[in-house]
């Protein structure tokens, strides 16, 4: 199974070393060939602007749009903020492939980063993630199904085809959401 990268901008080159770790090949996507290579992506975190203008600057926004339904993408932090519906920003054109809208930083800046542990709903375990910059889901259609909460907060979506993370899986040693995301793309 090949399992792309956005390679843009953000923290690309963990989520490479994850997949490798999990006995997959990973691709680093930087353009519609790489793209097109992938039974999956992972958009990482970073900045979620930059990331913006990046994909529109390598045209890559129609392309994804348009393959949205051939592949499982996994957004992570900034890549959770691209998946979304969310237009609050003048400065980010999301990509709205999930019917969601969240906070940008709505758990608080750099400054106030942090891990947790949080029950992983469908493998009823518990594993420690991190929060950098995160965003908060603000509100999510019935279509979507919530896979893990910090507190009563949302942090884990998906609508069965994609998933969107609050939260950074490349800094945890469990492997459970990379296999998740495994699952999804053998199912899809």
């Amino acid at each position: 199974m090949k399992i792309g990268v956005l390679a843009l901008q953000g923290n690309f080159s963990i989520h490479y070393k994850k997949i490798l770790e999990f006995g997959e090949t990973p691709i680093y996507v930087k353009n519609k060939e790489n793209l097109f290579q992938c039974d999956g992506l992972i958009i990482p975190g970073g900045e979620s602007t930059v990331m913006s203008k990046m994909l529109d600057y390598n045209n890559l926004r129609k392309t994804i749009i348009d393959i949205k339904d051939k592949i499982s993408i996994m957004g992570v932090c900034a890549g959770m903020v691209l998946l979304s519906k969310t237009n609050s920003s003048r400065n980010l054109k999301t990509l709205s492939i999930m019917d969601f809208e969240v906070e940008r930083n709505g758990y608080g800046r750099q400054i106030h980063s942090f891990n947790s542990k949080i029950n992983f709903i469908p493998s009823k375990k518990n594993i420690d993630v991190c929060f950098i910059r995160a965003p908060k889901v603000l509100r999510y259609s019935k279509k979507i199904k919530c896979l893990a909460k910090l507190n009563q907060d949302p942090i884990l979506l998906t609508d069965g085809r994609h998933l969107a993370l609050s939260f950074h899986p490349e800094y945890s040693s469990s492997f459970e959401i990379y296999n998740y995301f495994k699952n999804i793309i053998k199912v899809n």
